[in-house]
This record gives C-alpha cells, structure tokens and sequence, in this order.
C-alpha cells in the first residue's frame, strides 16, 4: 500500500519556478526512494522534509522569507494561511469547509515529533523499531497536505502581491487578467501597508502606459465594487496617478477621471486629497507631463463636477497647484 501512496506524480503549478519546483520534486524522489527500499526510518525523515520544502516554497513565493532554523510549526501555519483564502475568501474560522485542510495540517505538523523519535536525521543511543504502519502514517500525514497546498499554489503565485507589482511596471495585461490577479491576492486580506503598494502600483502603471484592461480591473471596479476594495488600496492608486517611482508629478490626462472613481467610496477623501495636495507642491515634474500639463490641467477642471461635493474645493486646489507651479521652460 505504501508504494502505491508516492507513484502519483505531484502536479506543478502554474508559474512556480524552475528552482523551487526542484526543491520539491527533489524532496518527493527522495520518499519515493526510501518507500522502495523499504527503509523505514528513511520514509519518516523523508516525508517531514518534503513537507517542509513545500511550505518553504510557499512563503517564498508569497515574499516571505523564513530563516533556516526557524520552527517547523510556524513554517506549516504561515504557509497554511497563505493558501487557506484560495479555496474560498472569507470564510468563517469555524466553517466546515475549514476543517478537513486544517485538520491536514495538524496531521503534517506531528511529522516533527514523529521524525525525532524514529526519523533519520539525528545520532541515537538506543535504536527505535519503526514499523511500516508508522511509515505509512507518515506519508499518508505529508502527501495529504502537500498535495492540498500545490492544488492552490497557483493561486497563490498569480496573487503574489511583489510579483504583480513587477509585472504591472513591465507586462501587458489581457481583458480580466488583472481582475484574476487582485481576486487571487486577496485585497481585502492583505495588511494596509500592502493594500497600498498595490494600489500605488496599479496607479503609476495606468499613468505611466494607460491600459484600459488595468483602468477597468484595477480602477473602475472600485466603483462598481465598492465592498471589495479597502482605502489604502484607494489611496494608492491615487497617489500613483499623479506621482510616479521618482516623486515626481507625472499624471496622465486619464489620471483625472480615473481618480473620481476612487475617491466616491473613501472613507476619507478630504484626508487623501490633502496629502496629494502636499506631495504635488512639493515634487518636480517629470519630463512626460511637462509636454501634457495644459491637458491634464484642463481635464482636472473639466471633471470637478465627479468629485464629491465636500472635496471639490480641495480638488479645486490641487488644480490650482498645478496650475501655478508650472516650471520656468514650460510656462
């Protein structure tokens, strides 16, 4: 029965890399090894390890990086809440659906008492019999979760907060795709200071190269959605319609109307109209909008009727901004 457990091939997800795939497949051959030999001790080892290099891969793969000699406990529950939310967002902690992954992860967790008490991996004084029932166990614990989790790991890689803001500075994005990728990211899951460099990110990329497949995912929808889309996502993708990677001003004449759908839900539009206020002042322009300024001035004024109605002085103030501090060799 044993051997049966590991000649299934694991299934790769979708755009893991080439090095972590190794590192995981590495860790499979090696059970698979210790099943044919019939070593036992080697199996117990083995599992422990493969289920450590998939959720090593998993954190990395989400950005975190956890040291080396960091408890294997806390590697499983990282890794098992970065894939949680991909069967299924929100769920409540005690819903049933819960309950089967969690409970694999708690039969993956016992792999490390397990493996130091009959695994190979330390030097023993006295030797230990592990039967092929305990091998069995611990493959079954391994296979179980590590399986649950490559099934959802694409999810988790297509909302890789660092890799969609890298793809969103230099990749085109097809009708929907964004959508995908911030629905997979979870939004309303990530800490603030991630909801805002994502919504920096989503910003400069539409002012920098406007997409109408990013404005309509990426800004629009927080009109149509307002529920979804929490205000330090907001406030990012308004700050990086009007100021670029530099600290520059760099609107593009899409930048206006696009920011008058994120401002109709923020809870505190007169707070980030302020502070976009202080930054325009305060910053250069950029080379590109020296050569639109006049257009982006224009559309500000002509899209002040979109802005609530207690912000639209400020609106009003940020134009005038503009307006009157046009650099000498463009004025």
């Amino acid at each position: 029965m044993i051997r049966i457990l590991v000649q299934e091939p694991l299934t790769r997800p979708k755009r893991i890399t080439s090095g972590h795939w190794a590192a995981i497949d590495d860790a499979y051959q090696r059970l698979g090894r210790a099943v044919e030999s019939e070593d036992f001790a080697h199996v117990v080892g083995a599992a422990k390890e493969l289920t450590e290099s998939v959720a090593r891969v998993t954190l990395e793969a989400n950005g975190e990086v956890y040291a080396d000699n960091a408890p294997y406990s806390k590697l499983l529950s990282a890794a098992h809440s970065i894939v949680a939310h991909a069967a299924k967002p929100n769920l409540a902690p005690n819903d049933v659906l819960r309950a089967i992954p969690d409970n694999a992860r708690k039969m993956a967790t016992q792999l490390a008492e397990i493996r130091n008490r009959y695994g190979t991996g330390h030097g023993r004084a006295d030797v230990h019999e592990v039967t092929e029932e305990v091998a069995e166990a611990c493959v079954h614990a391994s296979l179980i979760w590590v399986r649950w989790v490559l099934a959802r790991h694409t999810t988790v890689l297509l909302g890789s907060v660092t890799q969609l803001v890298s793809d969103l500075e230099r990749e085109n994005f097809s009708r929907g795709e964004l959508a995908e990728r911030l629905d997979a990211a979870n939004v309303p899951g990530l800490e603030e200071p991630e909801q805002r460099r994502l919504g920096v990110a989503v910003g400069r990329r539409v002012a920098a190269n406007p997409s109408f497949p990013v404005e309509l995912d990426g800004v629009r929808a927080c009109s149509i959605n307002p529920e979804r889309w929490p205000d330090a996502y907001r406030t990012g993708v308004i700050e990086g319609l009007f100021i670029n990677g530099d600290n520059q001003v760099d609107p593009h004449i899409v930048s206006p109307l696009n920011a008058t759908y994120l401002l109709e839900h923020h809870s505190d539009a007169t707070g980030i109209l302020t502070q976009l206020c202080r930054l325009i002042a305060a910053a250069s322009w950029s080379f590109r909008f020296k050569g639109r300024h006049e257009d982006v001035i224009g559309l500000m004024r002509a899209t002040l009727p979109r802005v609530p109605a207690d912000e639209q002085s400020l609106w009003a103030k940020i134009t005038r901004t503009l307006a009157t501090h046009v650099p000498e060799e463009v004025s």
